[in-house]
């Protein structure tokens, strides 16, 4: 029994709503921004539903499970136009391109060294996603594959933030191996460290760093909120999702209806750009969903469970990272790219945008901003068809 009943629908959703809204404030404190919101969302619902406050189980949940993420993946990838991408990346694009094949690579050779159990393929299929995309691709390949066990789902989640935090040190660390730095030059680090060494002989050595002064802004100030841009956002999500599930319905593979949401999503913002170009509260839209997902899985969550399955999925996470890390830089070195070029091209994939460009930017690197900020999104649009491939690979 817990406190608030399974059947007490306006009482769940507001936990639910309550929840996402702490999640996303935390996102923006010191110690939340640390943890991430998606790992704080899961651990609030966990805490909730272990301690008997909120149900394990509940019709809400399930309805929340078959509406949030569908609708949640236009939402997010209203922005993805790929012309732009291919267009303002360049040469990274084949960076990026070598670390997809790393992180697949990790994932099928962890599969085989660590004992994951039954769960292996679709463990495979979230994990290359979320380290080629992001957290979208991550649930989007969840649902597709029907892997919605609570308990090794937040212990992936919270597997996928410690080793994501361990690579990005690990990997910004890089230009500092005296060894590496012979065998892959970096005229931009090198250009970026003779300005610093400049600035302290003439002002002191209280000179702040070019670049650490914060990130760049990629966008300038977001747009207002309209209402109007709202209610056509939403309106073609679910008409998306919709479309999605008919078509594959209709061709009999009902599994995969996920995978033609996320094509069709990708049609306004590359097939009618001017349609999705000036559209507001989108991506706000997307994440609540998101967030209410994840606070779902993290209340169907067993801590006893999840804590048993901690440790193999950290595991088999670390050697999907080092694979992908070993084989980026190995092949970008060979095809003579700047150091730099290689760190971002590979943030873009395993941290995403929102670590790709702040840290190009924090390191000086500016004109690796926009170009880590794009990666990421072209991440976010290939990442759930490339996971869902791998699971049904693996799975035979």
């Amino acid at each position: 029994m817990s406190l608030i009943s399974p059947e007490s629908g306006f009482a769940l959703w507001a936990v639910l709503l309550g929840g996402a809204a702490f999640a996303a404030w935390a996102e923006h404190t010191r110690w939340g921004h640390r943890l991430s919101g998606v790992l704080i969302a899961i651990l609030l619902a966990m805490v909730l539903s272990n301690l008997r406050l909120i149900p394990q189980s509940s019709g809400v949940y399930d309805s929340a499970l078959e509406y949030l993420v569908p609708v949640a993946i236009p939402l997010l990838l209203f922005d993805a136009n790929l012309r732009r991408i291919v267009r303002e990346t360049g040469r990274m694009m084949v960076v990026f391109l070598v670390g997809t094949v790393g992180t697949v690579a990790g994932a099928v050779v962890g599969v085989h060294l660590i004992d994951l159990g039954e769960s292996a393929p679709e463990l495979a299929g979230v994990f290359s996603a979320t380290y080629i995309g992001g957290g979208l691709n991550f649930v989007s390949v969840a649902q597709a594959t029907g892997f919605t066990d609570g308990s090794q789902m937040s212990a992936s989640v919270a597997a996928d933030n410690l080793v994501t935090a361990l690579y990005i040190v690990a990997v910004m660390a890089l230009p500092s191996i005296a060894w590496l730095r012979r065998l892959i030059p970096s005229p931009l680090e090198d250009r970026e460290e003779a300005a610093f060494a400049a600035d302290e002989a003439e002002e002191g050595a209280e000179a702040p760093r070019p670049g650490t002064d914060g990130p760049a802004p990629a966008h300038g100030p977001p747009p207002p909120f309209r209402i109007f841009d709202a209610c056509l956002a939403l309106a073609l999500a679910f008409a998306i999702s919709a479309l999605g599930f008919a078509v594959a319905e209709r061709l009999g593979v009902p599994d995969f209806a996920i995978l033609f949401i996320t094509a069709f999503a990708l049609v306004p913002a590359n097939v009618f750009p001017a349609l999705t170009r000036h559209l507001t509260g989108h991506m706000e839209l997307g994440m609540i969903a998101v967030y209410m997902f994840l606070f779902v899985l993290g209340a169907t969550a067993d801590v006893w469970s999840m804590i048993g399955s901690a440790l193999p999925i950290t595991l088999f996470a670390l050697v999907i990272v080092g694979v992908h890390m070993v084989v980026t830089v190995a092949v970008g070195g060979l095809l003579r790219f700047d150091l730099a070029e290689i760190i971002i091209a590979s943030n873009a994939c395993v941290g995403g945008s929102s670590s790709a460009g702040p840290i190009a930017a924090a390191r000086g690197w500016r004109e690796l901003v926009t170009p880590g900020i794009l990666l990421g999104a072209f991440g976010n649009a290939i990442g759930t068809f490339i996971g869902v491939a791998l699971t049904r690979w693996l799975g035979g």
